[in-house]
């Protein structure tokens, strides 16, 4: 069973602990030269790719095909068969006076765009974010546990120096105005 609130244990004084002792290392201690970043919030992001794009605002290109996809003509050629190289070739001889693989890469993706339920578009990579986490341990304990369900997976740091509740909820826990209140006590108070 796990010591951690950030690997899912339940808060008991001894979670609770471990858990303003990892805070004050990210927010007061060494753990804030790891991330260099004022008031830190642990992001986990993932890896989504954005297709559809012009090619003035893409970081590359691709072939769709019912539920294909290549990222680049050669990769097509490769996959293609012998009538389709054909074809290919036959395309760009019609365009360009040369054989497909002759083409330069601009054209070999135009002959591509004009082969019938082929789709060539832009695409763009970028990190959204998934949830946010108080410490680093816990960011890192979700994506293991969780990366199995999303594309590619990171921890990035973000600042929260404007977020003034966020800071004064930090600083009480670290400097021990905000503790965990004895159980006895709650059940106390609900009679």
């Amino acid at each position: 069973m796990s010591k951690s609130i950030a690997d899912g244990a339940k808060l008991t004084p001894e979670t609770f602990a471990d858990f303003i002792e990892r805070l004050k290392y990210h927010h007061q201690g060494e753990g804030v030269s790891r991330h260099h970043t004022a008031d830190p919030i642990f992001m986990v992001q993932k890896q989504s790719t954005i297709y559809g794009l012009a090619d003035e605002y893409c970081e590359g290109k691709v072939l769709h095909y019912e539920e294909y996809d290549w990222h680049s003509p050669q990769e097509y050629w490769d996959d293609a068969d012998e009538e389709d190289r054909e074809k290919l070739n036959s395309m760009a001889q019609g365009a360009w006076e040369c054989d497909f693989l002759e083409c330069e890469e601009d054209e070999q993706w135009l002959v591509l765009a004009d082969l019938d339920d082929h789709t060539v578009c832009g695409y763009r990579k970028e990190w959204q974010h998934v949830n946010a986490h108080l410490t680093r341990e816990a960011a890192d304990a979700f994506i293991r546990r969780k990366q199995h369900d999303y594309p590619p997976l990171r921890v990035y740091v973000e600042s929260m120096c404007y977020g003034w509740e966020y800071q004064e909820v930090i600083a009480a826990l670290c400097d021990g105005r905000l503790v965990l209140a004895d159980n006895s006590i709650r059940k106390e108070a609900a009679l």
